[in-house]
């Protein structure tokens, strides 16, 4: 069986279909990950895929082919089940697809063309020009290969399902086969499977303390997966001229944790050998593209992730791209920096919300803030951040920025990650600020602020943090006074209660007066603010460059604005 000719499906250049113009598509000799934003298309090409094939006639032998599936459905799918023609838009002439195929009858490269034609009261796709139809014959015919499509249909919600048991033939006579296969996706240890008819046909693997009642929809869509692959071993054991099949899975993932997805794409890879199968899915998983992108650079014919992307206008397909590369685009707005360059946004990490505040302040009015996304409701510690980088998690040490406090310096230490930028100053900011403030005279003119807050405004809300610290006179230096610290609570969490203090924030959140005190302390201190602005920027040109693939000529805008210049 393994000299036997295949069927394989190797390019789609479709010429125009909806979001799709002049665009190629070539599919991997196994396993086929099309991924994109909404919108872009994914679905319309399983679609084209699954229209081109037919399993009902092998016109070679000029013989009905009857084989079905373990659930009795052919081994085809309907036109309707995988497109929704629109009798406004997609008329005749609005569908034009060149389709490049190995044909296993024939032994041959073949090609066809699918259109948008005129049958009965409505347009549906049409192959015509089949090369490999005898002379003097019709040309408009499907390519004789049999097909499953597992469309989102199969995610109908199960309480919402009209479904009874019943034991299909061929299921009862390989019930171990399906629970291994079932097993070895989910990583679990069932024990039972069942099968159900009604508006979805599948089979679920159990325990015995519960049964097709109560299966998550993960464990059915791992049903109908694993039943697929089991219907094409039953096609290839009762037909002897099996040149294996095509397999097309909308949205693969869909129900299945990182571990069964990983599964799923070693299940795959194994039955695409053994079955002769070509398997297209399409797929918003990190963990599948990521895994068949890797497989891909190992396997180049046999894997291919696709990704189709519509950034910059018009969908553009992106052949084997890396998911550092995808999710740079498919996660992240981009930003007009010129008249004809975008770029994307940058996520920004820090410690706690007064970093974030202080960030906001350094980056007011500087240009290169609309290239950044700061998250300050997401806060971890300094160790969590390095830990993230260390491990190469690739949102922390490739595709984001992470502003860490000054006194993270000895922590980062001489690694100095590519993607982390220390804030200005000696002290984390909420002890930074308090000092700065502290140590202001009460003449000074940032007390005469529209909010009325004043020097003795400023000394109740820093109440606790005066007391606990035995701060005396007009100066203070808050580390040697945290150094000579023997109270039972901890600095840390007294300063950050002076920062949340409810009249202080009042004063903080009027970011652009310039009463805000990060603004002040900035004005005061603009050599090391410039400082970290050039780190920034340096910061920012590398992670769009070796984490979003973009152009360095394109990096010329961000430049900030340095302070007093």
């Amino acid at each position: 069986m393994k000299n036997m000719p295949k069927t394989q499906l190797k390019k789609l250049i479709v010429e125009k279909f909806r979001a799709l113009n002049n665009v190629e598509v070539e599919f991997g000799d196994h396993i086929t990950v099309i991924c994109g934003k909404n919108g872009t298309s994914k679905s319309s090409i399983l679609g084209i895929a699954a229209q081109i094939f037919n399993f009902e006639k092998d016109y070679f032998k000029d013989s009905a082919l009857s084989f079905r599936q373990i659930a009795g459905g052919p081994f085809k799918s309907q036109y309707s089940e995988h497109f929704r023609i629109s009798d406004q838009f997609d008329q005749p002439g609005s569908m034009t697809v060149n389709i490049e195929l190995h044909d296993g009858y024939t032994d041959q490269n073949a090609t066809a063309k699918l259109e948008l034609m005129k049958r009965g009261k409505s347009p549906r796709p049409v192959v015509r020009n089949n090369s490999t139809v005898e002379k003097g014959e019709n040309t408009s015919r499907n390519f004789t290969h049999p097909v499953i499509f597992l469309s989102l249909k199969r995610l109908y919600p199960i309480a919402d399902r009209d479904y009874k048991v019943i034991d299909f033939d061929y299921l009862k006579n390989h019930k171990s086969q399906f629970i291994g296969l079932t097993n070895e996706l989910l990583n679990r240890q069932s024990s039972l499977a069942t099968g159900t008819e009604g508006t979805i046909s599948s089979a679920v693997a159990h325990g015995d303390n519960y049964d097709q009642e109560s299966v998550s929809a993960g464990e059915d869509n791992a049903g109908q997966i694993i039943l697929a692959l089991m219907s094409f071993r039953k096609l290839k054991e009762e037909y002897a001229d099996y040149k294996g099949g095509l397999l097309l899975i909308d949205e693969a993932d869909a129900g299945l944790f990182p571990t069964a997805q990983a599964n799923l794409l070693k299940i795959l890879d194994r039955e695409c050998k053994d079955l002769n199968l070509q398997v297209v899915m399409t797929s918003h998983s990190p963990t599948l593209i990521e895994y068949a992108y890797q497989q891909s650079q190992q396997y180049r014919r046999k894997y291919k992730t696709i990704y189709l992307s519509n950034t910059f206008g018009g969908v553009q397909v992106m052949q084997d791209w890396s998911w550092v590369q995808i999710g740079a685009d498919i996660n992240t707005r981009t930003v007009a920096a010129g008249a004809d360059e975008k770029l994307p946004k940058v996520n920004v990490y820090f410690e706690d919300k007064e970093a974030a505040d202080f960030f906001a302040a350094l980056m007011n009015r500087q240009f290169i803030k609309k290239f950044t996304n700061p998250l300050p409701e997401i806060t971890l510690g300094c160790s969590n951040y390095l830990q993230l980088i260390d491990k190469g998690v690739t949102e922390f040490s490739e595709r984001s920025i992470v502003c860490l406090d000054s006194d993270a310096a000895q922590q980062v230490g001489r690694k100095n990650p590519k993607t982390v930028v220390l804030l200005p100053g000696k002290l984390p900011p909420d002890q930074l600020i308090f000092e700065y403030l502290f140590n202001l005279s009460a003449g000074d003119d940032f007390w005469r602020n529209d909010l009325g807050y004043a020097r003795p405004n400023f000394t109740q809300s820093a109440a606790e943090v005066i007391r606990e610290f035995a701060i005396n006179g007009n100066q203070a230096d808050v580390k040697t006074s945290i150094a000579a610290y023997q109270g039972g609570s901890k600095s840390r969490e007294i300063f950050k209660r002076f920062y949340k203090d409810a009249e202080f924030q009042k004063l903080v959140a009027l970011a652009s007066k310039p009463y805000n005190p990060w603004k002040h302390w900035i004005e005061n201190n603009q050599d090391a603010c410039n400082e970290f602005l050039k780190k920034f920027e340096l910061a920012l040109r590398g992670v769009m460059s070796g984490g979003y693939a973009v152009d360095g000529g394109k990096l010329v805008a961000l430049k900030v604005k340095l302070k007093g210049s």
